[in-house]
C-alpha cells in the first residue's frame, strides 16, 4: 500500500517537471505586469483635446468595439446575422461620443495616421464605414497632428454632426482694412488638410 502511494507520488511529480517544460512561464498561470499606461502618448494627448473640445457637451468613450454601437436589423437570418457579426467582430473604434443626458450614441471618432503605422488607422476601413453609415453613427475621422485647439476639433465635429459650430461673441471694433494673408501652396494645402476627414 505504502510503495504503491509513493509510486503515484514519483509520477504526479515527474508529470509536474515534464509539463514545466513545456511551459515557457514555469507554470505560472498569470504571466502578467502591468501596463505603464491605459493609452498611448497619441491617443491620450486626443482624448484630453476631445475632453476640452465637447466634453461639456457628451461623454467620451474610448476603445470601443464595433459591435458595442450597432447590431443586426430585424428579419436577417441566422447565417446572415452570423456572418455579419463576425466582420464586424474584431473591429475597434478610438472613441465613441455619448450624449450626457439620453446616453445615446451620437459619433464614433478614429485618429487617421497616414505617416506611418503606429497603431492607428491608416486607411479607410470601408466596412466600419459602411456598418456605422447603416447604423446612422456619424463617422469622423481625426487625422493624428499636433496643435489642434479645442475648437478646431469642436468645429469639425459639430460640422459632421450637422450642427452650427460655436461662435464667439463679437465685440464691437472699429473698421479696419486688413490685407488678407498670402500663404504658400505647402500652406495651403497643410491648412485645408489639418482638420477631420469628412
Amino acid at each position: 500500500m505504502e510503495f504503491a502511494l509513493l509510486l503515484i507520488l514519483v509520477l504526479v511529480v515527474g508529470a509536474s517537471v515534464v509539463a514545466s517544460k513545456f511551459n515557457d512561464d514555469g507554470g505560472n498561470p498569470y504571466p502578467f505586469t502591468r501596463k505603464q499606461s491605459v493609452f498611448t502618448q497619441v491617443e491620450g494627448a486626443f482624448l484630453n483635446l476631445l475632453e476640452r473640445a465637447v466634453g461639456d457637451q457628451y461623454k467620451i468613450v474610448s476603445r470601443v468595439k464595433l459591435i458595442d454601437v450597432i447590431d443586426c436589423k430585424q428579419g436577417l437570418s441566422v447565417k446572415s446575422k452570423r456572418a455579419a457579426m463576425a466582420k464586424a467582430k474584431n473591429k475597434q473604434l478610438d472613441f465613441v461620443l455619448v450624449d450626457k443626458e439620453k446616453m445615446t450614441i451620437v459619433a464614433a471618432v478614429d485618429l487617421v495616421n497616414n505617416a506611418n503605422k503606429d497603431g492607428h488607422k491608416a486607411q479607410r476601413d470601408w466596412f466600419v464605414n459602411g456598418a456605422l453609415e447603416a447604423a446612422g453613427i456619424p463617422h469622423i475621422r481625426m487625422k493624428v497632428k499636433a496643435g489642434y485647439r479645442p475648437s478646431e476639433v469642436r468645429d469639425a465635429i459639430m460640422f459632421k454632426l450637422g450642427k452650427p459650430a460655436a461662435s464667439k461673441p463679437s465685440r464691437p471694433t472699429r473698421a479696419r482694412v486688413h490685407k488678407p494673408a498670402v500663404l504658400s501652396p505647402s500652406q495651403a494645402k497643410a491648412q485645408s488638410t489639418a482638420l477631420a476627414e469628412i
